[in-house]
């Protein structure tokens, strides 16, 4: 019964009209969308430069390489793989990401690795954060580690770390985490995205309109984190939430809303 409820849910949803959201919550949902297509935007240009760099270094535990920076230039993403500690890291490699692809790199000799500039070091020293979370994974790895540049210089940063994705059908919904952190290194702020760990299986291949339902109660909305995921699984996530008790439909990087009602809690 409750599998049959929920394809009929999950149908209503789909063919109902969107409700019109408050200019605040609106705000709100325009932000978070944008933010989950830079995260993504973000974590794909680190992971296609460096899957570019191990082709360049096949060792690179042994070569001095110890962390990395996005940084949006124009409509793509410039990616530094920087070596050595503090004032004295410098950039070993550098990539230009345009549309998720490793448009253009360079493999920078010893001799000629220009010093990290003052934001790249801003950066850099953010990732340092996550091992003062006190979070941990939903995996048996350590996390993904995604550092959103700020909008201004003297800004404070967010450092998301995600949980890993271990097997190629299986994608983690839980174990994601949020720190903004000060100008002087400070973490300011920090949450979950989930309370406990949760991992979606992709459907299989021969469902029709495949998407995944679940429920999510500490927001009024959606997050950045279930676009990010949509955008990463590359299907529809219906997230319902409490307070008022509502339906979204996350599609990609846009969020409507429905008219359908989560049904009664027991």
């Amino acid at each position: 019964m409750h599998r049959l409820a929920l394809l009929l849910l999950l149908l209503l949803v789909c063919a109902a009209p969107s409700w019109a959201q408050t200019s605040e919550e609106q705000q709100r949902l325009d932000w978070v969308q944008q933010r989950g297509r830079l995260l993504y935007e973000i974590d794909r240009a680190a992971w296609v430069a460096t899957d570019d760099l191990r082709t360049r270094v096949p060792d690179l535990a042994a070569s001095g390489i110890r962390g990395w920076t996005v940084e949006r230039e124009g409509a793509g993403y410039d990616v530094i793989f920087y070596a050595g500690e503090g004032d004295a890291r410098v950039a070993g490699y550098r990539a230009r990401v345009d549309n998720n692809r490793v448009a253009s790199a360079e493999l920078i000799p010893p001799a000629a690795r220009p010093p990290l500039t003052p934001l790249q070091r801003r950066l850099a020293d953010a990732r340092s954060v996550v091992a003062r979370m006190g979070q941990r994974p939903c995996a048996q790895a350590p996390f993904n580690v995604a550092v959103i540049p700020p909008e201004r210089p003297d800004g404070p940063i967010d450092v998301y770390a995600l949980t890993p994705q271990l097997n190629p059908r299986i994608y983690p919904f839980g174990g994601h985490f949020l720190a903004t952190v000060s100008p002087s290194g400070e973490i300011m702020s920090q949450r979950a995205f989930m309370r406990s760990c949760f991992d979606a299986p992709l459907p299989p291949a021969d469902v029709r309109s495949p998407m995944l339902f679940l429920t999510h109660l500490l927001d009024q909305t959606p997050t950045e984190i279930h676009v990010f995921l949509s955008i990463w699984m590359g299907l529809p996530v219906v997230v319902g939430t409490a307070e008022p008790r509502r339906i979204w439909m996350v599609e990609g990087g846009r969020i409507t809303l429905s008219n359908i009602p989560l049904p009664p809690s027991n």
